[in-house]
């Protein structure tokens, strides 16, 4: 699957749209004030990659919530405290599937590769 391709315009327009709001922005909400068009899995993987580009090439602080979306934020403490979260999710992640392809080498059961969830912080992800 081919990264969507990111517009200056459309960076500019989401930036603009986070910075408008006081509150976190839901990824459809932003598809749609963005006129995006696909399905409803391509405009958001599309805001993820116009989020991602503003965040590595624009230094933008945009944070990601569980709860309700996408947030701008100047709050140093707080990008600083996301992004240490993000992180401590990513080992963990990668420590459950390095002891799942070890059970599986062990040849300790099937059952494992059919849960798909993992612990990320307060959260399940997965079906």
């Amino acid at each position: 699957m081919s990264e969507p391709k990111i517009t200056t315009d459309e960076a500019a327009q989401c930036l603009h749209l986070l910075q408008e709001v006081a509150e976190p922005i839901v990824a459809a909400d932003l598809a749609a004030r963005l006129y995006l068009s696909g399905s409803r899995e391509t405009r958001r993987r599309h805001v993820r990659a116009i989020v991602k580009h503003l965040r590595d090439k624009c230094g933008s602080h945009i944070i990601a919530t569980l709860w309700g979306g996408y947030l701008l934020t100047d709050d140093e403490q707080l990008w600083r405290d996301y992004n240490e979260g993000r992180q401590i999710d990513a080992k963990r992640i990668l420590a459950v599937t390095h002891e799942r392809k070890k059970i599986m080498s062990e040849g300790k059961g099937q059952g494992v590769l059919f849960d798909n969830r993992i612990q990320c912080g307060v959260a399940t992800c997965g079906p």
